[in-house]
């Protein structure tokens, strides 16, 4: 019978021979603490001599992983024989060096400590035998082919031997091929050899460089036709599929500026918004016109939240009496700002220009202009002021003057040949999920490539609507088939949901696959019983007036501290156990947490401990929040005990009601404003004990 990687599996061990073992296990424990109480003698004493030196030959028989060791190896060998060694005994204390690591390492040659070790010493030879330690590794790596620690070595030795010719190219381009023949060798003898795959995808990119873009292709489509091989053989391995996606490639993700408005007059302040959270280098450009001329505005960034260097929305406050003209602009340059996720950028300037003659909440909104710059400024961080001008042609034509990818390894001015290839591609992990309709790796990919199809395409149009559910139905099928990465498929299915219900906020920009506010915002949302794990992008709630999210999977409250305008909030019924970032809503009058996992009266109150100095100092309203069905009603003892605790919180505007008789009838309650909209007052219907806490309205 045969475990992972073919290897066999042992047979229960009889009574006796584990209790042999185990006594031979206790021999060889005694002996490794006599050493290492040696070694702490020799560490203490600062010994240098022969001894200390087969002190640490026997513990790293005994135990080759066990860093220090190594560490003070090296010291010894180093201050004890080195430092007054010629160069001919030098080389010969490291030859021994290396024969010591070469005969552990076939004791155990997955060992990051001897492979560094063996570094050490190549690294400090006058002359290291490079094509010696290109052979010894390949005889490892025909020992086992998988071994990534070999691989690795093997990529260092030809690094360092492409040094030495770093001036003739053709000797290193030969050297290239030959490491990717022995990757196509290795990758023959098993297709599931995931650092052959990686090996190779490292050289490919440097063999194609000067070849002609017919030549390329001819490349590129042999690499397919082999990874489809490995994919039929073994579906179920990744590591033909993950080089399957290195081939095809990915689209750069780039960060949307979504938009700007203006949300307070005095002090003035302005609100920028981005799809995703990013660290400023620089502070925005902010400038305003008074009598024609052109001034800068003085003021701070701040993002919200508890940590106001990083976040998707970010605040603009001007300096104490500063004054601002009846407009103003924000200019975003690419390196004002760089992304928490890995690879994403902004890819060009963005200019907004707020209008400030209209002092009317609810008429006024910042009317976003983006405009393409050219080069000479995208860097430039001295921030010029006034409106940037137009630029030459219009963007639909420098649209097509772009090159798109097309795979990893190629590139087309049309982005009609990057579509072509995914329509190929996906029609190809189509047929193989329908003969292995129960394998999850060819979902998988199926997913990603439509998601990559769906970013050439406008989010409105009908195709992406169809892809969006579609990917939705994998992550569902994933969920059943592979319950072990429920959690990762879940809010992976959470994105694509989110995306599909909130395209009435977004439009596509002009530069595909960046997005922007609508021009007309939707004041109410309802995204209940979504199966939301979390919300992927809460800057896009911050002009909401409404938003429902009763009857989800929700788990933390953080987003909360985007939702700038929303006045009325459902999280009924979702899996909360902590009330967070509420201090950060100003408009906030209504919260529903009923349904929840609250189960400490500290989870509610650490919620509102600065709430009121957020939100009364700008309103002076209270916000009624909704505690039935959580177990912290029960757990603190009821009404009586729950009141006397939220006196002891301070003077704070906040209504408090909890169930106390049957659950809410399955029916929406619906309440109208004076202006007519309607407003979600919960999902269930409860007999009710309200309970009014508002200190601070006698002061």
């Amino acid at each position: 019978m045969e475990g992972r990687h073919g290897q066999k599996k042992e047979k229960a061990e009889s009574p006796e021979a584990l209790k042999a073992r185990e006594e031979k296990e206790a021999v060889l424990v005694r002996e490794y603490l006599g050493l290492k109480d040696s070694l702490k003698e020799i560490v203490d004493s600062n010994r240098r001599d022969n001894e200390a030196l087969k002190i640490t030959t026997a513990l790293l028989r005994k135990s080759p992983d066990y860093y220090t060791i190594w560490n003070v190896r090296r010291t010894i060998l180093k201050e004890g024989f080195l430092d007054n060694a010629n160069e001919e005994t030098a080389n010969i204390i490291y030859t021994n060096e290396l024969e010591f690591v070469q005969d552990n390492l076939r004791l155990n040659p997955k060992s990051y400590f001897m492979w560094n070790h063996r570094r050490w010493c190549l690294e400090n030879m006058s002359k290291p035998r490079w094509d010696k330690e290109l052979g010894m590794v390949g005889k490892f790596l025909e020992m086992d082919a998988r071994n990534f620690h070999g691989w690795d070595y093997r990529r260092y030795i030809i690094r360092q031997v492409d040094l030495q010719d770093g001036q003739n190219k053709d000797t290193v381009l030969a050297r290239a091929q030959t490491e990717f023949d022995f990757t196509t060798a290795k990758i023959s003898q098993n297709f599931s050899n995931y650092s052959a795959w990686h090996n190779r995808s490292t050289l490919l990119g440097k063999l194609v460089e000067n070849l002609t873009e017919q030549e390329r292709e001819a490349t590129v489509d042999n690499e397919f036709d082999l990874v489809k091989n490995a994919i039929y053989t073994d579906p179920e391995d990744q590591s033909a599929w993950l080089y399957d996606l290195w081939l095809i490639g990915r689209e750069q993700r780039s960060i949307s500026t979504l938009g700007a408005s203006v949300i307070s007059f005095n002090p003035l302040e302005i609100v920028v918004a981005f799809d995703e959270i990013v660290k400023l280098r620089h502070p925005f450009t902010v400038s305003t016109r008074i009598d024609h001329v052109a001034i800068p505005l003085a003021g701070e960034w701040r993002a919200t939240g508890s940590d106001a260097s990083l976040g998707s929305v970010w605040i603009f406050q001007q300096a104490p009496e500063v004054e601002y003209g009846p407009s103003v602009e924000v200019v975003i340059f690419s390196d004002d700002i760089c992304a928490v996720r890995a690879g994403s950028t902004l890819p060009a300037a963005v200019c907004f220009e707020l209008e400030t003659l209209n002092q009317d909440f609810a008429s006024i909104s910042g009317r976003l202009g983006r405009l393409e710059i050219g080069k000479n400024l995208m860097y430039d961080v001295t921030k010029r002021i006034g409106p940037i001008a137009e630029p030459a042609g219009n963007l639909e034509t420098q649209e097509r003057s772009k090159k798109h990818l097309v795979t990893s390894l190629t590139t087309s001015g049309s982005m009609d040949d990057r579509v072509a290839l995914l329509d190929r591609e996906i029609a190809s992990v189509r047929e193989l999920v329908e003969l292995e309709p129960d394998c999850k790796w060819p979902i998988q990919i199926l997913s990603t490539l439509l998601s990559e199809l769906r970013k050439t395409m406008s989010i409105h149009s009908s195709r992406a609507k169809e892809i969006d559910d579609e990917c939705i139905e994998l992550q569902e099928k994933l969920i059943s088939i592979d319950p072990l990465r429920q959690e990762r498929y879940e809010d992976r299915r959470t994105q694509l949901v989110f995306d599909r219900e909130t395209l009435s906020i977004v439009k596509d920009s002009k530069r595909l696959p960046e997005v922007e506010f609508a021009e007309n915002q939707p004041r109410d949302l309802d995204l209940s019983m979504r199966g939301l794990t979390h919300i992927p992008i809460s800057s896009y709630f911050i002009h909401l007036d409404t938003l429902n999210l009763d009857s989800n999977a929700i788990t933390s409250t953080r987003f909360l501290r985007n939702l700038l305008s929303v006045r009325r909030l459902n999280l009924s019924n979702n899996l909360i156990e902590r009330l967070e970032g509420v201090q950060h809503a100003p408009s906030l009058e209504f919260l529903s947490l009923e349904g929840n996992q609250i189960a400490k009266w500290e989870d509610v109150m650490a919620g509102f401990v600065f709430w009121r100095e957020g939100k009364l100092s700008r309103t002076g309203a209270t916000v009624k929040v909704l505690l039935g069905l959580n177990p912290v009603v029960e757990n603190e003892g009821g009404e009586y005990v729950l009141e006397k605790r939220w006196e002891d919180v301070g003077e704070v505007g906040v209504q408090i009601q909890w169930q106390t008789d049957e659950v809410r009838l399955a029916e929406e309650v619906q309440l109208r404003d004076d202006e007519g909209v309607i407003h979600m007052e919960g999902t269930r219907r409860v007999s009710a004990t309200v309970v009014e806490f508002d200190a601070g309205a006698g002061h």
